[in-house]
C-alpha cells in the first residue's frame, strides 16, 4: 500500500514551538483565510494533507502528545520540569501549552478546510470522502483536548476576527460533536492508504469514544450498548488483527501492520519540516547516533509493576530500556569499540533493575582482561511481592544465599538504587528508543490506536454488560500473542483463569491496559480512564514501593534533584486525585482568551 507522508504547505513552516496569542483564533495558514474555495479535487486533497500535517506536528503527535501524555502519567520520573511528572503541574507549564495549542491549530485548519470544500462546485462523493476524513481528525482532536483537560472550547466554524472570546463548554457537549462527526465520517471509504482514516478506523475509534462516554457514567447504559456495537462491527469484520510479535509494532517506520488502526506517518527525511521527536525526548544521552538528553525515564515502582505481574513477560524488554551500546557522546556514529572479543557488559551500558559486577577471570592464564564486568539482576523470585522488592531482603541477600561475586553486591545495589545522584538508575521507555536516530529525528512512524488497546477495551464492554467468560477470551488473545513474542515461547503472560469475577477482570484489564500501553500517547487516558478509584489503586505501587519511599528520603536532606519520589509525599487524598484527573488549562490560553478566566481552571488548579 502506499506511505503517506504529511506534508505542510509551503506557505509557512508550521513546525515551530512558538506560543500563539489567540490559539482558538489562529487563521489557517494552509489558504491564508477561510475564504477559498476549492477548484479541483487536487486543491481540496492538498488542503486535506496539510490537515493531517499538523496533526502529525511537533505540537502535535510529533512530539508533545507523546511528551505530555507519558510524562504525565505517573509513570514517569524526570529531573525536569518535575511538575508535570510528579502530578503537580502548573498551569503556566510551557509543555501544556504547546500541546494544547497543538490540536487546536489542527481543529482550526480542520473547520476552515470543512468550510471551503462545502463551498466548492466538487462533487458530493469527494465531499463525503475529504470532508469525513476531516472529521475524524477533528473528533480524534477533541478527544483528546476532552479527556485531558475535561470542559474545553468548542469551536466547529472557522476562525475569524469576532470569534477570539469563547467560554468552555460542558464536556457532554464536547463529546456529543465529537459523536456527530465520527457518525458524519462513517461513510468514508472502508479501505484507504496507510495513515489515511477509513470507515474500519471511524468504527473501532467510535466504539472507543462510547466507552470513555460510559466509563465518565454519562448514559451509561446506552454507551455500553453502543461501544459493543462498534466494537462487535470491526472484530467481526476481521479487517484489523494482532502483529505476531509485539516488538515489531515498533520497529523503524512500520507502515503495514494490521495490527494499526490509525497512525501518524513520518518522511525519510525532515524536508516537510515535521518528523517524530520521540526518540529525542525520551532516550538515554549518547545511546543513539542523533542527540539524546536522557529527560525522561520509567519510575521503578512502573518497571516493578509489570516484571512483578508478568515475569518473563517478553514485552518488558520492548516496554523498557535498560541496556544500550554507549557512544562517546550525541551525534556520535558508532558506539564504543568492544573491549574484547565478544559483546559483554563491560560495553554496554544497564540501568534498573540491572548493574554491573567486576571480577577477575583467572580461567584465563596470562590474560589482561582481569578486570572483567558481568550483569546482574535484582533477585524477584526471592520477594513476597516482586511489584514491590524489598529492602531488607536485599540487605540480608549474602547472609541467606552464601557468599559470591553476584550476593556481595547486591546490599549496594539497593543502596545506590535509592542514592541521591545517581543519574542512570532507571530504566528507560524502550518503545520510542531509535539507535539509528538522525539528529533529533527518529526513523519511526507512531501508532495513535491500535488492535490490542480496541480488543482490551472491548474485554471491558463485555464484562460491563454481564459477558465475562467473552471478556477473559478477548484479553487473552493479546496475552497470547505477548507470550508468543520473544525469541523463544514464554510461559507468562499466562491466559486469565475462567473463574475471575466481575471485578477481578474489572481491575486485571486496567491494569493490562496500562502494561501493554506503556509509553505510548494514549497511557494518559488508560491510567484514569476508570476514575479515582482505579487510580489510587494504581498510584499506590508509587506509595508503598519500598525502594521510592527509600529515594524520597534520601531526596530531602540533598539538594540534588536525581532520586525518586513519592507523589503528593505519599498522600493519595481525594482532592489530589480528582485534581490529576485532568491538566490545567493552560495559562496562556486563559491570558489570551477573554472567554476564560483564572476561575474556569480545573478543580486543584
Amino acid at each position: 500500500m502506499k506511505r503517506y507522508k504529511y506534508y505542510i504547505l509551503s506557505l509557512v513552516a508550521l513546525c515551530s514551538f512558538s506560543a500563539c496569542d489567540a490559539l482558538l483564533d489562529e487563521d489557517p495558514l494552509y489558504s491564508q483565510n477561510s475564504n477559498i474555495v476549492f477548484q479541483t479535487e487536487d486543491n481540496a486533497e492538498l488542503a486535506l494533507l496539510g490537515c493531517y500535517g499538523y496533526m502529525s506536528s511537533g505540537n502535535a503527535y510529533g512530539q508533545m502528545w507523546q511528551e505530555v501524555p507519558i510524562v504525565a502519567s505517573g509513570l514517569a520520573w524526570a529531573q525536569r520540569p518535575e511538575d508535570l511528572n510528579s502530578l503537580n503541574t502548573l498551569a503556566a507549564n510551557g509543555l501544556i501549552s504547546s500541546a494544547w495549542g497543538g490540536m487546536y491549530k489542527v481543529i482550526a485548519e480542520i473547520n476552515a478546510f470543512l468550510e471551503s470544500i462545502d463551498k466548492s462546485g466538487l462533487n458530493e462523493g469527494v465531499k463525503i470522502q475529504k470532508g469525513g476524513e476531516a472529521k475524524f481528525l477533528r473528533a480524534l482532536a477533541y478527544y483528546n483536548l476532552v479527556s485531558t483537560f475535561g470542559d474545553v472550547p468548542l469551536k466547529t466554524v472557522a476562525s475569524s476576527s469576532e470569534g477570539i472570546s469563547i467560554a468552555r463548554s460542558p464536556r457532554e457537549e464536547v463529546f456529543a460533536q465529537i459523536v456527530q462527526d465520527l457518525k458524519d465520517a462513517l461513510s468514508i471509504s472502508e479501505k484507504s492508504s496507510v495513515g489515511r482514516a477509513n470507515s474500519w478506523a471511524v468504527k473501532a475509534f467510535l466504539g472507543k469514544v462510547y466507552y470513555k462516554m460510559a466509563a465518565l457514567g454519562m448514559d451509561a447504559a446506552a454507551n455500553w450498548q453502543n461501544a459493543k456495537g462498534m466494537f462487535d462491527a470491526v472484530y467481526g469484520s476481521h479487517v484489523y488483527e494482532l502483529e505476531p510479535k509485539f516488538a515489531n509494532l515498533f520497529g523503524e517506520y512500520v507502515s503495514n501492520s494490521k495490527e494499526s488502526i490509525f497512525q501518524m506517518n513520518y518522511s525519510t527525511g525532515n524536508a516537510s519540516g515535521c518528523y517524530n521527536r520521540g526518540s529525542n525526548r525520551f532516550a538515554p544521552q549518547a545511546s543513539t547516533s542523533g542527540i539524546n538528553w536522557s529527560t525522561y525515564r520509567v519510575a521503578k515502582f512502573a518497571y516493578d509493576m509489570h516484571e512483578g505481574t508478568y515475569p518473563g513477560d517478553p514485552r518488558i524488554d520492548v516496554n523498557f530500556l535498560t541496556k544500550w551500546r554507549a557512544r562517546n557522546g550525541n551525534n556520535q556514529t558508532n558506539p564504543k569499540p568492544q573491549v574484547g572479543s565478544a559483546l559483554c557488559a563491560n560495553d554496554s551500558m544497564y540501568t534498573y533493575p540491572y548493574w554491573k559486577i567486576k571480577f577477575t577471570d583467572v580461567t584465563v592464564p596470562g590474560s589482561n582482561n582481569v578486570n572483567l564486568e558481568i550483569m546482574a539482576k535484582l533477585p524477584y523470585a526471592d520477594f513476597t511481592n516482586p511489584k514491590n522488592p524489598s529492602i531488607s531482603v536485599l540487605e540480608n541477600y549474602e547472609a541467606t544465599h552464601g557468599a559470591s561475586p553476584y550476593n556481595s553486591t547486591v546490599a549496594k545495589a539497593a543502596s545506590d538504587f535509592t542514592k541521591v545522584g545517581n543519574g542512570e538508575k532507571w530504566p528507560y521507555f524502550g518503545k520510542l528508543y531509535d539507535q539509528g536516530q538522525t539528529g533529533t529525528m527518529a526513523h519511526k512512524n507512531l501508532m495513535v490506536y491500535r488492535y490490542a488497546e480496541m480488543l482490551l477495551l472491548m474485554a471491558d464492554v463485555y464484562n460491563e454488560l454481564g459477558d465475562t467468560p467473552k471478556a477473559i477470551s478477548l484479553a487473552n488473545e493479546v496475552l497470547a500473542r505477548a507470550r508468543k513474542s520473544g525469541v523463544m515461547s514464554s510461559t507468562q503472560p499466562a491466559d486469565w483463569s475462567s473463574s475471575l469475577t466481575k471485578e477481578q477482570v474489572t481491575e486485571k484489564l486496567y491494569f493490562e491496559r496500562i502494561i501493554e500501553l506503556c509509553g505510548e500517547p494514549n497511557i494518559y487516558d488508560m491510567v484514569r480512564i476508570r476514575g479515582t478509584e482505579y487510580f489510587k489503586k494504581f498510584l499506590e505501587l508509587n506509595t508503598t514501593h519500598e525502594l521510592t519511599i527509600q529515594g524520597e528520603q534520601n531526596y530531602t536532606t540533598s539538594v540534588n534533584n536525581f532520586a525518586d519520589r513519592l507523589l503528593n509525599g505519599g498522600n493519595l487524598t481525594d482532592d489530589f486525585l480528582r485534581k490529576n484527573l485532568l491538566l490545567p488549562i493552560p495559562t496562556s490560553e486563559i491570558d489570551a482568551n477573554p472567554g476564560l478566566s483564572n476561575s474556569d481552571n480545573n478543580f486543584g488548579y
